[in-house]
């Protein structure tokens, strides 16, 4: 019979051998995608889920005064954005690794679009209203050209 004081306890072999095969698994290939295609997808769909809620950009430029006419833009706006969490889901379900550039591009639209209702329309032009809608959907037409869309 082994000479250990504590009879209930594993041994340190057992112990060591599990820590071992823990630290293999939480640095797998898989495990490397985690952040981004699990916590960061939720997050992405959780904030373009907020921008929508209010009837997104498209919602916006309705119901400012002098951007009527310019909605449509709104709504390319919120189709870029959705196209965009819908491709980095994709390569997630085809076991591709989103890079941490695109995820952070997408969160940074989704920003940008989100500030865009914090505008005070009394002290911000139409104009300037415009430039920040066509500069989003430049970045979103760039981002999704990077992404092979």
């Amino acid at each position: 019979m082994p000479n250990r004081p504590f009879l209930g306890l594993p041994s340190k072999k057992l112990v060591m051998s599990l820590g071992f095969i823990a630290f293999l698994l939480s640095t797998s290939p898989l495990m490397a995608q985690d952040p981004i295609c699990k916590n960061g997808l939720r997050d992405l769909k959780g904030s373009f889920d907020v921008l929508q809620g209010r009837g997104g950009i498209w919602a916006y430029l309705e119901q400012t005064p002098g951007l009527r006419d310019s909605s449509m833009l709104g709504l390319q706006v919120d189709g870029k954005l959705q196209r965009l969490i819908v491709v980095l889901e994709t390569m997630c379900k085809d076991g591709k690794t989103p890079t941490m550039e695109s995820f952070n591009g997408i969160q940074s639209l989704i920003g940008d679009a989100r500030v865009l209702f914090n505008l005070n329309t009394d002290k911000t032009t139409s104009e300037e209203i415009l430039t920040k809608v066509k500069a989003i959907i430049k970045s979103s037409d760039d981002l999704l050209a990077s992404l092979g869309q």
